[in-house]
């Protein structure tokens, strides 16, 4: 059980510093871009070193376990049980962060300005959606499966073959993938992470989201598959 408390903690943890870090960076201008992607780099190297030895090195994506489940690093059981924990933390996570942080966003506009609107909940939520409004859709498709696929690959291939050095890599990975597709199509290349913001937005969701979900998940699939040629030893236990 512990390996399922560790995905659920490890992906509310991840949602909670990536959704604060986007906040603060599109609300109160705080950083850039960079400074936002570096954190969540930061924020996935530091969950990976804490959770990892408890979980096959620390997935937090449903993605990145479908490849693991593929390669035979997991069983077909643990990842049913993975996905499950990983989805509720996404929830929980997301759903702290954005609870906590309306409330300071409302309190910052009206101290600095004299109009009465205020900023709500499902607003943010539809910010955090993956979508393709800056390029077209199949550019945008073509660019998170592409990302997905890569930083999955990656992260199977970093545990298996340097599962000590796993998380330095891992979130190098993620803040330069991150900077390089959020703008495009800030999916951040994490189901999880997609769908939770529609699940407390069902009336406002994207209908890009279900677009962006399957090429997430084909490209984890394609990933377990290409590891399977690299390194086709299941991890020893």
């Amino acid at each position: 059980m512990r390996k399922y408390f560790a995905e659920f903690f490890g992906t509310a943890l991840l949602l909670i510093f990536t959704t604060t870090a986007l906040i603060y960076t599109q609300t109160f201008q705080t950083g850039n871009l960079f400074d936002a992607m570096g954190l969540f780099g930061l924020t996935l190297a530091v969950l990976m070193f804490i959770f990892g030895p408890m979980a096959h090195g620390g997935h937090f994506n449903p993605a990145v376990s479908l490849g693991a489940a593929i390669n035979k690093d997991i069983t077909w059981k643990e990842f049913g049980a993975y996905i499950l924990s990983q989805l509720l933390g996404a929830l929980a996570g997301l759903g702290l962060a954005v609870i906590t942080l309306v409330p300071v966003i409302n309190s910052q506009a009206s101290s600095s300005s004299s109009s009465s609107s205020s900023v709500k909940a499902s607003q943010v939520l539809t910010t955090l959606e993956p979508s393709a409004t800056v390029t077209s859709l199949q550019v945008g498709l073509a660019v998170e499966f592409f990302f997905t696929f890569l930083f999955v690959l990656i992260t199977l291939l970093a545990l298996k073959k340097h599962a000590k050095q796993a998380p330095a890599i891992m979130g190098m990975t993620f803040a330069v993938v991150s900077y390089v597709a959020y703008p495009l199509t800030a999916g951040l290349v994490n189901p999880a992470r997609a769908l939770a913001p529609a699940f407390f937005n069902l009336s406002s969701t994207s209908v890009h989201l279900w677009f962006f979900l399957i090429v997430e998940i084909i490209a984890g699939a394609l990933a377990g598959l290409v590891m399977k040629y690299l390194a086709p030893k299941p991890i020893e236990e």
